[in-house]
């Protein structure tokens, strides 16, 4: 099975330039394109889903990620009911517990077992069924369709939800192989406990990258995303995967992160990111060094990799990768197996 590479997209910059990455990720040739939502920080996800879905013909639409706090479970299976009409089925459904979008209104993230009844109210409401929600009976008077639901996982509990229930896992926990080891081993005892095979879960991995014949300024321009995955993986993934040192450098980042500028390349907090925190939750540098981490990655099983353009010229970083990392996987047929998951 071949291995897709992906785009993620924080509407922290204008429609226009969001709708004109999205074409160019579709005429480079990736395999999807995943809108932020996170209401207080950036443009709304779904007009700009909407437009997206309407303006391509080829690429996958998700959400990368949305929630079911500030939007209401029968707000979201219709909004994403439609998003499949009008992208012709080429709608995913990316959910998670809620970070930035909930934070900022001083909401707390779902608990896991109250999202798990969330998705299982999703599909039911996608397919016109009636569903009790809090005291109230209700459905979806029109629709009629599956949508795929993809859960955003990082901490051992939420991967193991996610390959219990999920369709497919986008999981973020660095760029480590051993990070990603224990992801794909939480998900994995997840299936195996709802009696699932593990090969039918799609696996996404959300991976700060950013590819540049220059370096330094690959580097540089991490910075911005390479923040908000730091702030992840500190948050969710067991303590003892980390040294004493990267710890300790996580816990000083964290302590002083903004939300209100959650993904911004100019944000002030980035200033506490070590080259010791970039290499491990980011894939960053020259084509040659980049190339074999994504290798090493893919052959452990990972069905796509989902990388947030947020550079300030972000469609030249998205035609690099395009033109210099791309190839290297399409020269060997995409000849990706999924060895590990037999």
């Amino acid at each position: 099975m071949s291995v897709s590479f992906e785009i993620g997209i924080l509407p922290n910059r204008p429609v226009s330039e969001c709708l004109s990455l999205s074409g160019q990720a579709e005429e480079y040739g990736y395999g999807g394109v995943w809108i932020a939502d996170s209401q207080c920080v950036m443009r709304d996800a779904y007009i700009l889903l909407s437009q997206i879905a309407l303006q391509t013909s080829r690429i996958r639409v998700g959400s990368g990620v949305t929630n079911a706090i500030t939007r209401h479970p029968a707000v979201l299976a219709n909004s994403w009911a439609t998003l499949h009409e009008v992208s012709n089925g080429r709608a995913i459904l990316g959910i998670g517990v809620g970070e930035s979008a909930v934070h900022t209104l001083g909401f707390k993230p779902d608990r896991l077992a109250a999202l798990e009844n969330k998705i299982t109210l999703l599909r039911a409401l996608m397919k016109g069924q009636e569903v009790e929600y809090q005291g109230c009976r209700f459905h979806l008077a029109w629709c009629d369709v599956t949508v795929p639901i993809v859960m955003a996982c990082s901490g051992p509990k939420s991967l193991q939800l996610g390959g219990r229930v999920a369709d497919g896992v986008l999981f973020q926990v660095g760029a480590d192989p051993a990070l990603v080891r224990y992801a794909l081993d939480n998900i994995r005892q997840g299936a195996e406990q709802a009696g699932r095979r593990f090969e039918e879960i799609k696996l996404y991995m959300r991976v700060a990258t950013a590819v540049s014949p220059h370096r330094d300024m690959a580097r540089d321009q991490i910075k911005g995303y390479a923040s908000v995955a730091a702030g992840t993986v500190f948050k969710t993934v067991p303590r003892e995967y980390f040294s004493d040192d990267l710890w300790s450098q996580l816990e000083e980042f964290k302590a002083k992160y903004d939300y209100f500028e959650h993904g911004s390349n100019r944000a002030k907090h980035q200033a506490l990111l070590t080259d010791t925190i970039i290499d491990t939750v980011c894939i960053a540098g020259s084509p040659e060094e980049t190339i074999p981490r994504f290798k090493a990655i893919a052959d452990m099983g990972v069905d796509a990799f989902v990388w947030p353009a947020n550079m300030e010229d972000a469609g030249h970083f998205i035609q690099t990768f395009a033109d210099r990392v791309m190839p290297a996987f399409a020269a060997e047929g995409q000849a990706i197996t999924k060895q590990v998951k037999r």
